[in-house]
Parts: structure tokens; C-alpha cells; sequence
């Protein structure tokens, strides 16, 4: 996480706020809501599965970060690129215990990488 922020930093203003937006993404049940409580400083426990999409917006220094929790269903994935072209990075939530989805996981991955709209962005997983 530490250097999307740097990487914000050298493409940011000195002086003046900026708004950076993060898709968090991954596979359902893989934990990103829970990712996104712990940003916000929450409790992670007793998160329910997110249907559709949320948006939680919070402040980190001098940058208003919007951090969009995309559902991870398989029916739900096809609306994730609509997300990319506002998004600045993606955060991609692993569930590493879930050993029988790890090829899922993988070519999920690929998949969001080779994305035009993601290429050259930075991405946390």
C-alpha cells in the first residue's frame, strides 16, 4: 500500500488536495470489504458479502481517497471495468487459505492486468 502512495506523491500537487480513487477487487468472500474496514481504521468482523458495488470515501494526508469495494461474484466481475478508467491503482484481495480457487484467483488476476484501463497502474495485492 505504502508505494501507491508514493507513487501518488510524485504524480500529485504539492499544495492541493487531490482525489485518488482505488478498486478494490478480488474473488467473493476473498475479504475485500473487510480489507477496506481495516483502511478505515474498523472493525473487520461481522461483513457481510457486498451485492453490487460500495464506496467509502476517507482522507490520508493531503489525497481524498475513494476506495471502490467491487463485488467479486462471478455474475458481478463484468461490471468491474467500468470502474477502471477513474481508478488511479487496484487493490486485489488473495485468499490465500482458499486453495481450491487459487487458479480462479489467478486468472481473475490476469485478467484485470491485462485490462487496457490497468495497464501501468499500479496494483497492491
Amino acid at each position: 500500500m505504502e508505494n501507491c502512495w508514493k507513487f501518488l506523491r510524485r504524480c500529485g500537487r504539492p499544495e492541493r488536495s487531490r482525489k485518488v480513487t482505488l478498486a478494490i477487487l478480488g474473488l467473493d468472500n476473498a475479504g475485500k470489504t473487510a480489507t477496506v474496514r481495516i483502511i478505515q481504521g474498523e472493525n473487520p468482523e461481522d461483513v457481510s458479502p457486498t451485492v453490487g458495488f460500495s464506496a467509502v470515501d476517507l482522507k490520508k494526508g493531503r489525497y481524498d481517497v475513494s476506495l471502490f469495494d467491487l463485488g467479486g461474484g462471478e455474475r458481478i466481475r463484468d461490471i468491474w471495468k467500468h470502474y477502471f478508467a477513474e481508478s488511479h491503482g487496484v487493490i486485489f484481495v488473495v485468499d490465500s487459505s482458499d486453495v481450491q480457487r487459487m487458479t480462479e484467483t489467478k486468472d481473475t488476476l490476469a485478467n484485470v492486468l491485462k485490462h487496457p484501463r490497468i495497464m501501468g497502474k499500479p496494483v497492491l495485492l
